[in-house]
């Protein structure tokens, strides 16, 4: 039932269990192997319970049916992400504390951003600030002395720390914040909103909006992709722009039939942003469009506040088992953003667990159940011209179905209102919020390196203010260049478990670096037993294996710390 609100919320509740336990695991690690901090298993493990009964089919199958009582299996689902989402920020919180050593004294604050993937991050850093900081103009100098340009931001009362940060490969940066006399880290946001373009640009796109089109883009221009214009003009449709089907009125309905107000949100030296307020078939949506400088990615954050149930879908259906065709099924019908994109004749590829396919599909239409397609998207689609010299990218923050084919461009599945499976009505009962981000880029996904900008959105550094630390950056585990991802790594009796997935690598060996000192490095199985000891080679910033397997391989190792 991709689209309907219900199914929509679980998929988002999921994805963010998935991320943020996925990201406890590897905070533990990294203080672990820092200063031999341990979380308490049990609570590990019984995060890892109440997710994966929220993962499970029946729960997404039949979310309106009763569990216990009077909760509906979504509630269920609500409480179980909820309870991995404690455990989970229980553990990150335990292990950032863990470098706090409680001595006294200093003047100075320190701010330490932690990096849980196996490549180094160079990104944007929100870091909410402490009380005593309110209203007080900051220096932040990094772990060399070097002072980084800053900008404080206020929402809903809080002010935050904005920076660019620099954080090794899954390890983390520290950084000194003290008041500085210096006036002029704060900059008036300024509003603009009316009929001309408004332009939103920085070193990495210039993006022309339209608000007489309901605030479509009509221009995205990538410049570190030699200056492509990535949108297409010749399209009937608009990136952006929000298209569906209003059984109830017959009508397709799109947000290009009433002018917008677009109003800049951020202008500041690290990010740019504007709010979009427009009406699909007189429903108010919002759309906030944020680039960041340095950041490859185009952030989207969509809201429409919906008056009242409405049919979102091919048609009504009313026999729901006399035939084999669904209202459901057609995501073309559904409300979609689309992404009307210059890419000649383009081939779509979109990741699945531990793989990437290549879709041979000509389109995503079907509308009977023995005409079935695989349209879903799991975190990413993209779509690259023939030649593979450029492609682009979109992400979604939960599992849900796209639409694709001739005379239809990619679309995210937004919205579905009406009868669904067992002939239950799916309703919209309040605000549909959903966040995604779009990537124009040059060659294929893996040369690009899509899964791994995927799995940087997924897993943002993470800023923890603390009253003392040393001034060095370390980096514990470094995968850079191997095109590797780190699965996961967490605590074990002997030492740490850490598997490798070969997410758009060769099959030559890599070379994997830690940052600490192993008295062994074994390859096992998934059940834990040793197949093989690697040769490892020590060096002075640490020990070094050598690693190799097919793409989309798996390994599993057990980094052994002292024996």
């Amino acid at each position: 039932m991709w689209g309907s609100q219900i199914l929509q919320r679980i998929a988002r509740q999921v994805r963010q269990s998935e991320n943020n336990l996925v990201m406890a695991e590897k905070m533990g690690v990294i203080a672990n192997l820092s200063n031999g901090y341990r979380y308490k298993q049990e609570d590990l493990d019984e995060a890892w319970r109440t997710l994966m009964l929220a993962q499970h089919h029946d729960s997404w199958i039949v979310p309106y049916n009763r569990l216990h009582g009077q909760k509906t299996w979504a509630d269920e689902i609500r409480d179980w992400t909820q309870a991995t989402n404690l455990a989970c920020g229980n553990i990150l919180k335990e292990a950032s504390d863990s470098f706090t050593t409680g001595k006294t004294g200093t003047k100075r604050t320190y701010l330490r951003v932690y990096n849980t993937l196996g490549v180094p991050k160079r990104e944007i850093v929100s870091a909410e600030l402490p009380g005593n900081f309110t209203g007080v103009n900051l220096k932040v100098t990094d772990a060399t002395g070097k002072r980084t340009e800053t900008f404080i931001k206020t929402e809903d009362s809080r002010s935050f720390l904005v920076f660019e940060a620099e954080v090794p490969a899954f390890g983390y940066a520290i950084y000194y914040v003290v008041p500085d006399k210096r006036a002029g880290n704060r900059r008036k946001i300024e509003s603009a909103a009316g009929e001309e373009e408004i332009v939103l640009k920085n070193s990495m796109y210039r993006i022309v909006i339209d608000p007489l089109k309901g605030g479509v883009i009509k221009s995205l221009i990538a410049k570190k992709e030699g200056n492509r214009e990535f949108s297409d003009n010749n399209s009937e449709f608009n990136i952006g722009e929000l298209h569906g089907f209003f059984y109830d009125e017959g009508l397709f309905h799109s947000s290009i039939e009433k002018p917008a107000v677009v109003s800049v949100v951020q202008e500041n030296p690290f990010e740019k942003s504007v709010r979009i307020e427009g009406e699909i078939a007189s429903h108010p949506f919002t759309q906030t469009i944020i680039i960041q400088e340095g950041q490859r990615k185009i952030d989207f954050d969509l809201t429409i506040d919906w008056k009242s149930n409405v049919g979102i879908g091919e048609y009504y259906q009313t026999d729901a088992y006399a035939n084999n065709r669904r209202a459901f099924y057609d995501d073309r019908f559904k409300l979609n953003v689309l992404f009307p994109v210059d890419l000649n004749a383009p081939v779509l590829y979109k990741n699945a667990p531990f793989d990437v396919c290549r879709s041979e599909l000509e389109n995503t239409h079907f509308n009977t159940w023995d005409g079935i397609k695989h349209t879903i998207i799991l975190n990413w689609v993209d779509l690259t011209n023939q030649k593979g010299e450029y492609g682009f990218s979109l992400l979604s923050d939960h599992t849900t179905s796209y639409s694709y084919g001739e005379n239809f461009p990619l679309g995210l599945t937004v919205q579905f209102s009406g009868n669904g499976l067992w002939g239950r009505d799916y309703p919209i009962e309040g605000p549909t919020h959903i966040r995604f981000a779009v990537i124009p880029h040059s060659k294929e996904w893996n040369t690009s390196h899509i899964h791994t900008e995927s799995l940087r959105w997924d897993e943002p550094l993470i800023p923890s203010f603390q009253r003392e630390a040393k001034p060095e950056n370390i980096s514990l585990i470094n995968v850079e260049e191997t095109g590797y991802e780190i699965v996961t790594s967490y605590l074990c009796d002997e030492g740490i478990i850490m598997r490798l997935f070969n997410a758009d690598g060769n099959d030559s060996p890599k070379v994997i670096k830690f940052g600490t000192s192993l008295s062994k490095v074994a390859e096992t199985d998934l059940n834990g037993n040793t197949l093989s000891t690697l040769p490892t080679l020590y060096t002075e910033e640490g020990t070094e294996v050598e690693v190799a397997m097919p793409r989309f391989g798996l390994k599993t190792l057990k980094l052994i710390t002292n024996e």
